[in-house]
């Protein structure tokens, strides 16, 4: 919508300066040429320098009457430089009425194209998502349906297999119930009514706690780490449970998508006004772009093939980068590292 007011506006500027020129053209013609050779035709003898639209008018009047007692043609003559004296007064007017007219429908008709669009791309997009998540939801599902009916059915003998099937029920039932929750946490962030709880907060000193948090996931995934976080603080204003989802996140797919012995890296750099959260690691090359990274359910072939993520972490990643108005990125590579995700976040 304010586009199309700045559109609007731009238009109308430039046809008010297009009739005013085209104004000032026409009464100049009607004034200097077309009313004094009419004057002429039928001998008025009235006052012909003309200085507003309203004598113009005037004289107009004044010949139309004049030319009663002229020759026919002289009166034809006086009539037909009336009326293109007419014609010259409100053809500007009228086409530029005529042009605006045009370029509003026309941009009203791209605007309901691009809505259409937009909509046939989110119906799309809708429906991809809930078909990805029933996908990855049915594994599970199956699984925990086969082994509970095994062991319903008296099947299983072995008491250390009963175990067994219980505690892969147990996982897989903790795996649906997180990506439910990855699915509740990504369409509430998109949600109309959804705001951010921003407070002055340090990132330096939240990422630190992060990184503690997930140090003995980073441990147990056998990584090699390193963290290079300034002691200096950066504060700005953000959400600060939405922010630690950011760095818990890129953690996670770091440690989740990357073999044992992996070098991985935290490192921040202060730029002027702003700093660089760089999440990166000496793991495989990712082959999508990260347009396509960032989107619900998609998962790299090469980096991510036999894992278990949903695809939804960078996808929330993305849209609470976006809610703060910072930039997430990937860049390959990265130093000495393959690649990393860049989180870029202005000081203001």
């Amino acid at each position: 919508m304010e586009r199309l007011k700045s559109f609007l506006i731009t238009r109308l500027l430039l046809l008010l300066a297009a009739v005013m020129a085209a104004e000032s053209v026409s009464r100049l013609l009607v004034q200097r040429f077309l009313l004094p050779y009419a004057a002429l035709r039928v001998q008025y003898a009235g006052e012909t320098d003309m200085h507003s639209f309203f004598s113009v008018l005037r004289v107009m009047q004044e010949l139309g009457a004049a030319s009663g007692a002229a020759g026919p043609w002289a009166r034809l003559t006086v009539f037909f430089l009336l009326l293109v004296s007419v014609i010259l007064f409100i053809l500007p007017v009228a086409l530029g009425v005529l042009w605006y007219a045009g370029h509003v429908v026309s941009r009203l008709d791209i605007l309901d194209r691009q809505r259409e669009k937009e909509r046939a791309e989110a119906d799309a997009q809708r429906n991809l998502l809930f078909s990805d998540f029933a996908h990855d939801l049915r594994t599970p599902i199956m699984t925990i349906s086969g082994y509970a009916g095994a062991l319903a059915d008296g099947v299983v003998k072995d008491e250390s297999q009963r175990q067994a099937y219980l505690e892969t029920i147990r996982s897989k039932s903790e795996q649906m119930a997180g990506l439910i929750s990855l699915l509740f946490d990504y369409t509430k962030l998109g949600s109309v009514n959804y705001h951010l709880q921003k407070e002055q907060t340090d990132l330096n000193e939240l990422l630190r706690e992060c990184v503690g948090e997930d140090y003995t996931d980073i441990e147990q995934a056998g990584m090699e780490f390193l963290a290079e976080i300034p002691d200096a603080p950066f504060c700005v204003q953000a959400d600060r449970v939405q922010t630690a989802r950011i760095f818990h996140n890129l953690i996670v797919n770091m440690i989740r998508h990357n073999p044992p012995g992996t070098s991985a890296a935290v490192s921040v750099k202060r730029l002027a006004g702003m700093e660089l959260i760089a999440f990166a690691d000496t793991g495989v090359r990712i082959e999508k772009s990260a347009d396509e990274l960032f989107m619900p359910f998609v998962k790299d072939d090469a980096a991510r093939s036999g894992t278990s993520g949903s695809g939804l972490g960078l996808s929330i990643v993305k849209k609470i980068t976006d809610m703060h108005g910072w930039e997430i990125g990937l860049e390959q590579p990265f130093g000495r590292y393959t690649k990393a995700f860049i989180l870029r976040v202005p000081e203001r």
